[in-house]
């Protein structure tokens, strides 16, 4: 995403950088890539970037899926169980800025994972398919989720976003396919298609007003 968010908020006079909280370290060497854990050390993280950025004007946001949030996150053991995943993002962000405490901190879980923003970019992830197999499973994948908005796809087990394309579409590769199809189809149509995505960003374009959103 920073691929296609970073150039569209430069354009708002909002220049971001992301990394990734609860990534471990191997001992004396750089941190490894992928992050994890338990909660402590995502809010380690998100502690220390906010400690370092003393600009009143700096925000600092996350971009956390739903589905498969750590363990001790706060709120998770109130609201992770409620079905109405609307509430439940709410709820949850609104226990995250609680804990951290911090004007200048903007919460958002994605609902229900970075993938509803590629189902919301079927169009252009089939024109990265070549082969019947993959074709087949992208029409498959269209009819199954015929009426759905891309956010209201849930979270279970074997049928949130990510197991659907991953099920269906055998050639899918999340890291490759994914940003890719995002990318071409664009912030218009995501904005429109994922309405709490939507708001978000719009949170994020507002930050330049006045350097005090």
């Amino acid at each position: 995403m920073r691929e296609v968010l970073g150039p569209h908020l430069a354009r708002h006079g909002v220049f971001a950088a992301a990394t990734i909280v609860g990534t471990p370290r191997r001992r004396g060497s750089r941190p490894l890539t992928k992050g994890g854990g338990a909660w402590p050390r995502w809010e380690r993280d998100i502690r220390r970037i906010l400690a370092q950025q003393c600009q009143a004007d700096v925000r600092v946001t996350t971009l956390f899926d739903l589905y498969g949030l750590p363990p001790g996150l706060p709120g998770l053991a109130e609201h992770g169980a409620d079905q109405d995943t609307v509430r439940r993002c709410e709820s949850l962000e609104c226990a995250l800025a609680e804990v951290i405490d911090d004007r200048r901190f903007i919460p958002y879980l994605q609902r229900h994972e970075f993938e509803a923003l590629v189902l919301a970019s079927l169009d252009s992830l089939r024109s990265l398919f070549d082969t019947p197999e993959d074709h087949s499973g992208m029409n498959a994948l269209s009819s199954e989720l015929s009426g759905w908005d891309p956010e209201d796809v849930d979270d279970g087990r074997d049928t949130a976003p990510s197991k659907r394309l991953l099920g269906h579409v055998p050639g899918y590769a999340k890291t490759v396919h994914g940003p890719l199809a995002v990318a071409d189809m664009g912030l218009p149509v995501l904005r429109l298609r994922c309405p709490r995505f939507g708001a978000w960003l719009a949170q994020l374009e507002a930050a330049a007003a006045a350097g005090n959103p």
